[in-house]
């Protein structure tokens, strides 16, 4: 009852910090934020993920934004809800296997960290920058979290199979179909413990459940869903700037700032095999590699398996009986290794709460971005990045059609080149409500203008041809946010038989207009 209680405390303050705030203040981060707004206007308007836009996230991940933008929220609004319908969702979750596999102190512990995980303004990190970004991540990695407490703490004798093949069944499949890599991780060690554990009643449950998700998905939207949802995870992996958004692979446990973790999970393996807790020490050596794969492949290779680390410690702490000292030693390790992540999710609350208004200005006055504040140091900025005159590099990158594009980019610099484009090109009577395709990575320009949404584009570029087939005007920028994109972008219009004509040169962009056949 105490534990229930508990948790109802907790998410009633979450429900304060989402609820209460009618704008929200954005630090960093925003093209992320208003992507997820752009993805979920998309959904709103009845376009699937994958079949008629492209993305890599899962249809999960946009689901709840589309579903406060339906109820009439703006987009800031909306993503303070989505985090608290998410906290909302766990918590009956979150009381049972707090209830069911843990004592004391550490089940409130458990309970409070995963809420505030999943409705944090912030992804992480040690900036305590609010930005609202890159919330699918922590739900993910809750999601994760309560399926291997679920699975690594013993379950209370006469516990029925179909319990825990219930939350591990549909655990995997919403990290399945929120983001995709985390399942690939997770999924195969899972699998292994379980059957390490002989339990194979859950497993096979876990199975079935797993099925009947992939056939009622694949009967809601069909087998090319799937296929579709592979090319999109390809298309990332292979051929974008955002397969590896942060530190290659082998950094992540041996760079300076990680050796603290990664010392921590060594010496756990070693210690609980030491201390006669050998299955456990080789269920978190199987885990290694998924949280590294994890870690690497989310932008800021934040290491918040550290908590799972942390906890599995004090939990055995209570069973062995030597080697104690060693054990608060190592989890104390992990824990303050992990501080300033759980430190900035959990300040990030207030931070939403009592911004520093003064601090911030208004994107926009109506749309669906027109909750947002965004602080003023990034709603002003346009700094460009660009090799100092008389050195190589500083001649133009290339030449596009007969325009000289410059080699040089922006930084901090998205929200004010957005407005800059869109007034120029409404400057055009033949251009109002036209589709634009931007070459760079985010294209916020029908967040704040006229200007429709592309058919088949992309709320995040990639690389490729989404939108192509639906684009009136292609807006190369001089100095684009991202050089890559750019690049990428201009590749593929070249390889396209897409006919274009210079249409005019401003100081920010080179527009063309696309002809297309009568």
């Amino acid at each position: 009852m105490r534990f229930a209680l508990f948790l109802l405390v907790v998410l009633a303050i979450v429900g304060i910090a989402m609820g209460l705030p009618t704008r929200v203040a954005i630090e960093q981060h925003e093209g992320d934020l208003f992507h997820m707004i752009d993805a979920g206007l998309r959904l709103q308007a009845g376009e699937i993920p994958h079949l008629d836009f492209m993305t890599p996230l899962g249809i999960l991940s946009i689901a709840p934004m589309a579903l406060f933008l339906s109820l009439g929220f703006a987009g800031g609004k909306a993503a303070l809800l989505s985090n608290l319908l998410v906290a909302i969702l766990i918590t009956p979750v979150l009381w049972w296997v707090g209830q069911t596999r843990m004592e004391g102190k550490m089940r409130f512990f458990f309970g409070a960290s995963m809420l505030i995980l999943v409705s944090a303004l912030t992804y992480g990190g040690g900036s305590v920058s609010t930005s609202l970004s890159m919330y699918y991540n922590r739900w993910s990695w809750a999601v994760v979290f309560i399926l291997l407490v679920a699975i690594l703490w013993r379950a209370p004798e006469g516990e029925k199979p179909y319990k825990l093949g219930l939350l591990t069944g549909i655990g995997l499949s919403l990290l399945a179909l929120t983001k995709m890599t985390f399942f690939i991780a997770f999924a195969p060690p899972i699998a292994i413990m379980l059957v390490v554990q002989r339990r194979y009643r859950v497993a096979g449950i876990a199975s079935l459940v797993g099925g009947i998700v992939l056939i009622a998905t694949t009967l809601a939207f069909g087998p090319a869903f799937w296929v579709s949802y592979a090319q999109d995870l390809f298309q990332v992996a292979f051929n974008s700037q955002r397969s590896q958004p942060g530190e290659n692979l082998l950094a992540v446990f041996s760079a300076p700032r990680f050796l603290a973790g990664t010392a921590s999970i060594v010496a756990a393996i070693i210690w609980l095999r030491k201390t006669g807790q050998e299955q456990m020490g080789l269920f978190l050596l199987l885990l290694l590699p998924a949280f590294a794969f994890t870690t690497w492949q989310n932008w800021g290779n934040d290491p918040k398996w550290l908590f799972l680390v942390g906890l599995v410690v004090v939990a055995k702490l209570r069973v062995v009986s030597r080697a104690r000292e060693q054990g608060v030693i190592i989890a104390t390790i992990a824990f303050v290794a992990l501080a300033p992540t759980m430190t900035t999710l959990t300040v990030s609350l207030p931070r939403g709460v009592f911004a520093e208004w003064e601090r911030f200005g208004r994107i926009v006055d109506a749309g669906p971005i027109s909750d947002i504040w965004l602080v003023k140091d990034r709603l002003n900025s346009a700094d460009v990045i660009m090799p100092a005159l008389g050195l190589e590099g500083d001649t133009p990158e290339r030449v596009f059609l007969g325009a000289e594009i410059p080699n040089c980019r922006v930084y901090d610099g998205l929200v004010r080149l957005a407005v800059a484009y869109a007034q120029q090109i409404a400057r055009r009577p033949e251009a109002a409500g036209a589709g634009i395709f931007l070459a760079d990575l985010v294209n916020i320009m029908p967040l704040i203008s006229d200007q429709r949404r592309l058919k088949g584009g992309a709320p995040w570029y990639y690389g490729g041809d989404s939108g192509f087939a639906d684009m009136d005007f292609v807006v190369i920028p001089k100095c684009p946010m991202n050089a890559d994109a750019r690049d990428k972008a201009m590749d593929a219009l070249e390889a396209s038989d897409v006919q274009l004509e210079f249409v005019e040169e401003t100081p920010q962009m080179f527009l063309f207009a696309v002809n297309r056949p009568q």
